[in-house]
């Protein structure tokens, strides 16, 4: 008999039902990929189930001013900037906000796991500026080099401090820091322009004093001759979510008798990326094979589904639900347990009808012993022929059809030692 699916909607199970069906425990809510700024180190999560196509932007953190000592310093450089657009699976990821540079030391380096890195900026001790972020210490589809410090003055007599760098933006590279000037009052250079700017440096006389950069991965200044070098500003890691696909989320499958077979009926809460559904059935409950498909409806609010099994596995079969996702990501749904009274020496095939050159069968209790499996053609001809042992219990079979069979009606003949003959039909396109 030709096994044939049937899409029908989902009935309240009806009193004579055989089996029983099994409730999903569904959370009430999931949460979401979100918009996430980070200016410490943490971890970025996507929910499981979600898949979130996303902006991650990362500054370096700035350089420290010079030295804090001596003569006047350069000031610290800016943090570089790094970003990429990408589509994160499921799961958490490692976010590293680089530090602000203490005096004469480097800023840090961000980084979103090693997608996105961004250098951090130089420091200097002597009256050069430190160099900014490079380009080719970071990592990412968009890059731009923080600005170099300003140098301090290195003339005779007074002498101000160089101005921080300041860090990228996410259109262009930071704004140098201005150099000291010699010469009374010996004033200090201009912080350079930025997303974060960078510190002014000091004047000779330490008043005012260097001005830390800002955040985020700004430069610091560099001191006069008198007072101190500030320090650089950390750096920043933001993630911004452009998009995201909802994961299926199964509300109950039931199984239960009807016309012959075994109706599978199922509710989806939300299934807006699913492309469609698989029905697989096992006889032991562990290896299970495709038996039917249903497409998707596509809804956000939730669906319901079902599929007749017209030639079931006698007595105990199991089946489940599998998800198929736009980007062939799956899911699967509890598994519902069944108990057909039928020949326990019967068997079942499938796909039935079979497209793609394989078959196979299947037997919920099959006794022990050798077998001869064949398949014959409408016209009586033996077009595949195998011969194997069983030992006992359940059996599973796959088989690869030879390249010569067409599409039309066969039958598997499963023939054991004591003569025992098994016939079913069915038809390959």
């Amino acid at each position: 008999m030709k096994k044939r699916s049937t899409l029908l909607k989902t009935k309240a199970c009806p009193a004579w039902l055989l089996i029983f069906s099994v409730f999903l425990c569904i959370s009430s809510a999931i949460a979401q990929p979100t918009n996430q700024t980070f200016n410490s180190n943490g971890t970025y999560t996507v929910p499981a189930g979600y898949t979130a196509i996303v902006t991650i932007e990362a500054w370096g953190g700035g350089g420290g001013g010079g030295t804090n000592s001596g003569n006047a310093k350069g000031g610290g450089g800016g943090g570089a900037y790094a970003s990429t657009t990408t589509t994160l699976a499921p799961g958490n990821y490692t976010v590293t906000v680089g530090t602000g540079g203490a005096i004469a030391t480097a800023g840090g380096t961000s980084s979103f796991t090693t997608l996105v890195i961004a250098a951090g900026g130089g420091s200097t001790t002597t009256a050069t500026g430190g160099l900014g972020g490079a380009v080719n210490a970071s990592t990412g589809t968009t890059l731009y080099a923080g600005g170099n410090g300003g140098n301090g003055a290195t003339a005779t007599g007074t002498r101000g401090g160089g101005g921080g760098g300041g860090s990228a933006t996410s259109g262009g590279t930071g704004g140098n820091g201005g150099n000291g000037v010699a010469g009374a009052p010996g004033t200090g250079g201009t912080g350079g322009t930025g997303f974060g700017p960078g510190g002014d440096g000091a004047n000779n006389s330490g008043t005012p004093d260097a001005v830390a950069g800002t955040a985020a991965g700004g430069g610091g200044g560099g001191r006069g001759n008198n007072g101190n070098s500030s320090t650089g500003a950390d750096g920043r890691v933001i993630v911004t979510v452009n998009s995201f696909t909802l994961p299926v989320k199964y509300g109950s499958i039931t199984a239960y008798s009807k016309q012959s077979g075994i109706q599978i009926d199922w509710t989806i809460y939300s299934e807006n990326n699913c492309s469609h559904y698989e029905i697989e059935r096992s006889a032991d409950g562990t290896n299970f094979a495709i038996i039917g498909s249903v497409l998707s409806n596509h809804s956000a609010n939730g669906s319901t589904y079902g599929w007749l099994d017209l030639n079931p596995l006698p007595g105990v079969g199991f089946y489940r639900i599998k998800s198929i996702d736009l980007d062939n990501k799956a899911g699967y749904s509890n598994i519902v347990k069944v108990n057909l009274k039928k020949d326990q020496n019967d068997i079942s095939v499938y796909p039935n009808p079979v497209t793609g050159g394989y078959v196979s069968f299947q037997s919920a209790d099959l006794a022990k012993g050798n077998y001869r499996a064949k398949i014959f053609n409408n016209s009586g001809q033996e077009v595949y022929n195998l011969e194997f042992s069983h030992q006992g219990g359940v059996l599973t079979r796959f088989l690869q059809l030879p390249g010569s069979i067409k599409p039309g009606v066969y039958s598997l003949q499963l023939r054991s030692e004591g003569s025992s003959v098994i016939n079913k039909i069915f038809m390959v396109q």
